[in-house]
């Protein structure tokens, strides 16, 4: 990425969001609850991978022992379209180039160059707009199918990095290489290691199809996987099994699944009730994920568990699209979870001891 010398005193402080939201919805009770950072809006962007496992590392960074800081999100999102973008040259226009992603994207960003705080690298130029990247888009498409219909014999890897990484910067702003926290000089990457200490091997995304062996890793069908990322394959009640222990043991989780249901609604997300009624099966499941009732299209970060005035689960899910929860929180019952989820990311000490005898 290119970036900037740049220097901030930064005194920040903010409570910790122990409290889910402060208005807990009428007849729900929170049985479970992990501690987080305060939720931040992706406005108009479709960068929900980014803002959803920036909330999880900060998550675990407060697991882990270390003071809550809320990290760029956009700081992630840079590195990302560039490699992205020269995926799409490599394969002649063959590959996926959207603004939606995967948290494989932000875990390898953070690996390669750390993490910067929000107060530091916001990712507008204009610090009092709202996050817009529809023209951003728009431009960043156009100059990757530049090269692809024109670049014969003419274009280079520089040259195509650079012009994209121009269209990033004159919308997000340049990365500082260097800045001033807390009275103390870091670069992104010693900033990660000293007050974030997380390490990106240690998480491992989960997913449940019957299309692929259980207990074996292979790679997830659906478009955002452009980088061809390999997913561990567990059977649908080691997989429910799984993101409860991580929950009631205190791990967070970063959800990535199906938001176009006509249930997912604002604060809330629910089958119609013959199917609330049912028992999911991975019959189900496979059957949603083969004719594209579930898929992929929204990232989430799981906090929570709760119960409603009938005693049926829930899960407590921080939601970075205000757009579609005006809470920003949202409550997904058990069901939902297990028909709508295409992959969940976990710590790999998450793992109960029964499923790791199988892998």
């Amino acid at each position: 990425m290119k970036t900037k010398n740049f220097i901030l005193c930064i005194f920040f402080s903010f409570s910790i969001c122990t409290a889910g939201y402060s208005q807990q919805k009428e007849g729900f009770e929170i049985t479970k609850l992990i501690e987080s950072t305060p939720l931040k809006n992706q406005q108009n962007t479709g960068t929900c991978w980014s803002f959803a496992t920036t909330s999880f590392i900060e998550t675990e960074a407060i697991r882990l022992g270390q003071e809550p800081i809320l990290l760029s999100p956009m700081f992630y999102v840079i590195p990302t379209y560039l490699d992205k973008a020269e995926k799409y040259i490599r394969m002649r226009g063959n590959s996926y180039f959207t603004e939606g992603d995967l948290t494989f994207s932000v875990l390898k960003a953070y690996k390669n160059y750390g993490a910067i705080p929000e107060i530091v690298f916001s990712g507008k130029i204009d610090s009092t707009a709202e996050h817009n990247h529809n023209e951003m888009n728009k431009k960043l498409l156009e100059k990757v199918k530049f090269y692809v219909n024109s670049g014969y014999g003419k274009m280079t890897r520089e040259k195509y990095r650079n012009d994209i990484e121009t269209i990033l910067t004159n919308t997000m702003g340049e990365v500082p290489d260097s800045f001033i926290y807390q009275n103390k000089q870091y670069t992104p990457k010693s900033f990660a290691e000293e007050m974030i200490g997380i390490s990106p091997d240690d998480y491992i995304e989960i997913t449940s199809f019957s299309h692929h062996p259980f207990y074996s890793k292979f790679i997830l069908e659906t478009e955002a996987n452009w980088n061809n990322n390999y997913y561990l394959n567990l059977p649908i009640n080691d997989f429910s099994s799984v993101i409860d222990s991580a929950l009631e043991n205190g791990y967070s989780v970063c959800w990535d699944g199906d938001v176009g249901d006509d249930g997912y609604n604002v604060g809330f997300a629910k089958l119609n009730e013959d199917y609330e009624n049912m028992v999911i099966t991975q019959k189900m499941r496979q059957d949603a994920f083969d004719n594209y009732t579930t898929k992929d299209d929204h990232n989430m970060h799981v906090i929570g568990l709760a119960k409603d005035e009938n005693g049926k689960m829930f899960y407590v899910i921080k939601n970075s699209d205000s757009y579609m929860n005006k809470y920003g929180y949202t409550y997904m019952s058990r069901n939902y979870f297990l028909l709508k989820t295409i992959s969940i990311m976990v710590h790999k000490s998450a793992l109960p001891e029964s499923i790791i005898s199988k892998l």
